[in-house]
Parts: structure tokens; sequence; C-alpha cells
């Protein structure tokens, strides 16, 4: 019988962050292949490329965030409008 292979401390913080990287991406609502993809890869210590792929996903919400932005903007616009006295301009 094999003894149990001794993880050294590399192994050990190479598994926290994989796991940590699922949770957050878990938690954040990203679909189960995106979540998937990025642990591979730092299970597969491809560091540069699991960057890149995070990366990849920011930009996604930053458009996402900027997208509500205009919406967001929009309608303060509409607010104001609203404000104001419809009698006050008419000439």
């Amino acid at each position: 019988m094999k003894p149990p292979e001794k993880r050294t401390e590399t192994d050990w913080k190479k598994a926290m962050l994989t796991e940590k990287a699922r949770q957050c991406l878990s938690g954040m609502g990203f679909d189960a292949e995106h979540t998937q993809r990025v642990t591979a890869l730092l299970e597969e210590n491809r560091r540069d490329e699991a960057r890149q792929k995070l990366r990849q996903l920011r930009c996604g919400l930053m458009d996402e965030l900027h997208s509500c932005q205009r919406k967001v903007n929009q309608l303060d616009w509409l607010i104001r409008e609203t404000e104001k006295d419809p009698t006050a301009d008419r000439r």
C-alpha cells in the first residue's frame, strides 16, 4: 500500500486559491463553465491564462456597468424633467 502523498506549502496555497476562486466566481453569479475554466487553469498552475480569463470576465462586467450607468443617467434626466414646472417656460 502506498503512503499518502504529502502536500507542500505551495500545493496548499494553490488549492486554497483555486477554492477561493471557485467560491468568488460562483458567488458573483458566473456560470459553471466560466468558473470551471478559471479553476482548471489555476489547478494546472497556468496563472497567466487564468488571469487573462479573469480580466475578460471583468471587462464584460464593466460593459454591463456602463450600460446600466447610461440607463440610470437617462432616468435621472427624466426625473429632473418631471420636476420642472410645465408652465414656467411657456410664452
